[in-house]
């Protein structure tokens, strides 16, 4: 687990109540995973979240292009596309059935999970929701994309107190934010 994705569990941990588990194996999947496997006890929601985020603003013109390819990758098993003939995208492999048996194995109902996709932010919210859209209706496949720099930061960043967290992550987020509270005064 990166950084990135270590924050992502911490906000569905602490901001959302979910219990996580995270880099969950593709059950028969070639080097693949779940970024984050996430279920609400209360509201029985239940999350595959999958995070791709770069602090850079150059590559943001680009991002809705990319996110088709990026949703099928993560959420429906499809290989990228690579050279060579012994690939799983040349013989054709797919891994969306391994997808479902992972989230059965732990107890998930495919049919309920809420995927969701972090980006660092999102620069077009019509034209991602339109995208978001446009996939449901091609694949029957919903996909919340969710910002990491507006939304899971922000809000992770308010729930979080001045407590000395054992998980470094929210120690050092939860210093940061009194930095900031200390500094702004």
């Amino acid at each position: 687990m990166n950084a990135v994705e270590h924050i992502v569990e911490c906000y569905f941990r602490y901001c959302k109540s979910c219990f996580t588990m995270t880099d969950v194996k593709i059950h028969a999947g070639n080097n693949r995973q779940c970024d984050l496997l996430a279920y609400t006890v209360t509201t029985q929601e239940q999350y595959h979240v999958e995070s791709s985020v770069t602090h850079t603003t150059g590559w943001l013109s680009s991002i809705l292009k990319q996110l088709h390819a990026d949703f099928d990758r993560k959420f429906r098993g499809v290989p990228p596309q690579r050279e060579g003939t012994n690939t799983d995208f040349a013989k054709g492999k797919t891994y969306f059935d391994n997808i479902l048996q992972t989230y059965r194995a732990v107890g998930f109902d495919p049919e309920k999970i809420r995927r969701v996709f972090v980006t660092w932010t999102i620069t077009d919210i019509e034209a991602t929701n339109q995208l978001v859209r446009e996939y449901h209706t091609q694949h029957k496949i919903k996909v919340e994309v969710v910002s990491f720099r507006d939304t899971i930061v922000p809000e992770l960043l308010d729930k979080i107190s001045t407590s000395n967290y054992e998980d470094e992550v929210l120690r050092t987020l939860s210093l940061l934010r009194q930095r900031e509270l200390q500094t702004t005064e």
